[in-house]
C-alpha cells in the first residue's frame, strides 16, 4: 500500500470512529434529556400531592380543611404563618427516603379508600382516624416549625415540658411531641359535621 493510500485510509477511518462516536452520543444525550424531564415532572408531583389544594380536591377532605384546618391556629395565626398539610403529615424532605414511603403508603390507602372504601364525611370513624393520623405525626415535622421551645411569651410550665423533652431526647425512650399536646389541631369539622349530636355527647361526658 503506499503512503498516499494509506494516509487516505487512516483519515476514513478516523471520519468513521467520529461518527460512530456520534450516534452513540445521541441516544445518551436523549435518554439524559428524558430523565431531566421526569425528575422535574416527579419534583412537581411530589410537591404538589402535598398541597391543600391537592388533598381538599376530596369531599371527604374538603370538610376537613375547610370547617377544620382553615379554622384552627395551624391556618389562622397572628403571625400569618400557615401549616399545610405537608408540614405536618410527611416527614421534612431532609428525611427523603421516609418521606417517599410514606406518601406512597399513605396515598395508596387514600386512594383505595376514596374510591372502594367509606368517604361519607359522616359515617367515618374520624375518631378512628384520628388517632391513625397522629401516630403518624413525628416530631421532626413540628420542630420543623416550632424550633425554639423557649420562645418569649411562652408559660413557664411551658418551658420546663420543653427543656425536659430536649434532655430526655437522645434517650431510648425519649417522649413525643403529641405525648403533651394531646388537642386535635383542627377538629372543628367535627362540629359541623354532627352539630347537636356530638354537642350532647359532650355534655353527657362532662357529668
Amino acid at each position: 500500500m503506499s503512503p498516499e493510500t494509506k494516509n487516505q485510509s487512516t483519515k476514513k477511518d478516523g471520519r468513521e470512529g467520529k461518527n460512530i462516536i456520534r450516534i452513540n452520543f445521541l441516544p445518551f444525550l436523549a435518554g439524559l434529556f428524558i430523565a431531566a424531564i421526569a425528575g422535574v415532572i416527579g419534583f412537581e408531583a411530589l410537591h404538589y400531592t402535598a398541597t391543600p389544594e391537592f388533598c381538599m380536591s376530596c369531599h371527604e377532605m374538603r370538610v376537613v380543611g375547610e370547617q377544620g384546618w382553615m379554622r384552627s391556629p395551624h391556618y389562622r395565626n397572628q403571625y400569618g404563618v400557615v401549616a399545610e398539610c405537608g408540614d405536618c403529615h410527611i416527614p421534612p424532605e431532609t428525611e427523603l427516603a421516609r418521606m417517599l414511603w410514606v406518601k406512597t403508603r399513605d396515598g395508596s390507602w387514600d386512594i383505595y379508600t376514596h374510591l372502594f372504601g367509606e368517604s361519607e364525611p359522616r359515617e367515618m370513624d374520624w375518631d378512628k382516624l384520628s388517632v391513625s393520623a397522629r401516630s403518624k405525626i413525628h416530631d421532626s415535622s413540628c420542630v420543623k416549625c416550632h424550633s425554639n421551645l423557649t420562645a418569649q411569651g411562652v408559660s413557664m410550665k411551658a418551658i420546663v415540658a420543653h427543656r425536659e423533652y430536649e434532655r430526655f431526647k437522645r434517650t431510648p425512650e425519649p417522649g413525643r411531641c403529641l405525648d403533651c399536646h394531646t388537642e386535635e389541631f383542627h377538629a372543628g369539622f367535627k362540629q359541623y359535621l354532627f352539630g347537636e349530636k356530638l354537642t350532647a355527647m359532650n355534655k353527657g361526658g362532662a357529668r
